[in-house]
This record gives C-alpha cells, structure tokens and sequence, in this order.
C-alpha cells in the first residue's frame, strides 16, 4: 500500500521540478511591441539614408524598414528621432521595434542589443576651419587632432594617425568649437557627424583612403524580428548596390 504513495509523491515532485523550471525560462521576446505594427525610429541625417520630408523620413533606411514591415506583415509606424542617442534608447525602452540611425557596428552604445547585417557604409572626415582643405593626416606636421568617440574605433586604420597628437571628444559640438577657435587644427569624425558641424567657420572633406564604417540596425535584444531583417538587408543590397553604399 505504500508503493502508490511513493509513486504519487514522486509525480508531484516532477511537477514541481517542472513547474519550477517552466517559471525560470527566460520569457520570449515578441517581434513587434504592439500588434500588427512595426514601430520604426529613424535618425535624420539630412543625406541619401534619411532625409526628414515633412515631419516624415525618407531614404534608404526608410526603405528597408517598409521592406521588413511587407515581409512581416505589418503596418509600418516610422518615425524621426532627435538623435541616436534618443533612438537606441528608445529601442532599448520597448517604444520601438526596430531603429536605424547609421550606427556602426563599434558603437559602444549598442553592446547587449540585437544588430542586423550591415546594410551601407560610409567613411571618416576631417572637420577643418573654413577654407583649410585638408584631407589626409600626412598633412598635419604640428598641432592636434580631435577625435570623435565614433571615429576613435577607426584610428588604428588611419595613415599618419601614429604620427600626430590626438584629443577625444565625447561631444561633437565641443569639438567644432575646438576648430573654430583653434584649439585643435582639425577633427576626424563620422559622416553623420561631419554633416552636423558644417557651419560658417568650420568645414568638412572626406579623408582620403578612409576605413569605412559599417552601418547596422538596432533591436531589442532577443528580437525574433532580425532574420526579416537581415533577409530584407541581403536583398537590398542586391537591388541597390550602389545606392547603399556597398
């Protein structure tokens, strides 16, 4: 009579092993926050990957993220961050599924989120004052140049960068008013970067051989959204080769 007892009590204590690890799974990331839409944030970079039309963004990014919307099945919700810093935020908050701001793959700020492929690359500029056309570091015998945080991952790949005195800079404004008043001769800093400090005393030309940055995009991490996403990136860039920027 007591046999049964053993077997109920080892059944019950397999369905609280059971329950217990059921409890402990770590709890599924869903592909989109509201139903049935895509929630897009994306950066306005002014240039080919996002241009603000309206109140609405326009561009390559646009078009990728319509892409995965169509592939998914959902309705598409785009809208035009302030900064990437308020993108990956709020990517990172939940108020957005997916967000794109050409954020390169070194980016501190993404470690822990979900990334896709690259789906365009740009590359480093210099940042002078007005009417300095300087677009190599082998041209820089004295003074400093100063370093955006999104260029510093690139600088081991820069010629003449061993060679001459370098300043980081967190700030992008900072470091425009560093050239303008001559603190530093110039800057090197990304291509979103580069757009944003033009100015009437401050300049910007590509640098010359430069590493290219990669550009991917951002999710949640365990987004279940990121093979849409990188299937719609593969294709893009067969379509578009060139508007890309592969």
């Amino acid at each position: 009579m007591k046999k049964p007892a053993v077997i109920l009590l080892s059944i019950a204590l397999s369905a609280g092993l059971l329950t217990s690890c059921g409890g402990g799974t770590k709890e599924e990331v869903p592909a989109t926050s509201e139903e049935g839409v895509l929630k897009v944030a994306i950066v306005n970079g002014n240039d080919r990957f996002a241009r603000d039309i309206s109140g609405a963004p326009e561009g390559i990014e646009a078009d990728i993220a319509k892409l995965v919307a169509d592939a998914g099945g959902y309705a598409v919700r785009l809208t035009v961050a302030e900064s990437a810093d308020a993108m990956i935020s709020g990517v990172q908050n939940g108020d957005y599924d997916l967000g794109f701001g050409r954020i390169a793959d070194t980016d501190e700020r993404i470690s822990g989120m979900a990334v896709s492929a690259c789906y365009g690359k740009g590359g480093l500029f210099l940042a002078t004052p007005k009417y300095n056309y300087m677009d190599c570091l082998t041209l820089m015998q004295t003074g400093t140049l100063g370093v955006s945080k999104s260029a510093e991952p690139l600088m081991d790949q820069v010629e003449g960068a061993a060679d001459i005195a370098k300043e980081n800079y967190n700030s992008v404004s900072e470091l425009a008013s560093s050239i303008a008043n001559g603190t530093v001769l110039a800057g090197l800093v990304s291509e979103r970067e580069a757009a944003s400090m033009i100015n009437e005393n401050v300049q910007v030309q590509e640098l010359i051989n430069s590493p290219r940055e990669q550009y991917v995009a951002v999710m949640p991490a365990g987004s279940p959204l990121a093979g849409t996403v990188n299937s719609v990136i593969g294709q893009y860039k067969v379509d578009n080769a060139s508007k890309s920027g592969e």
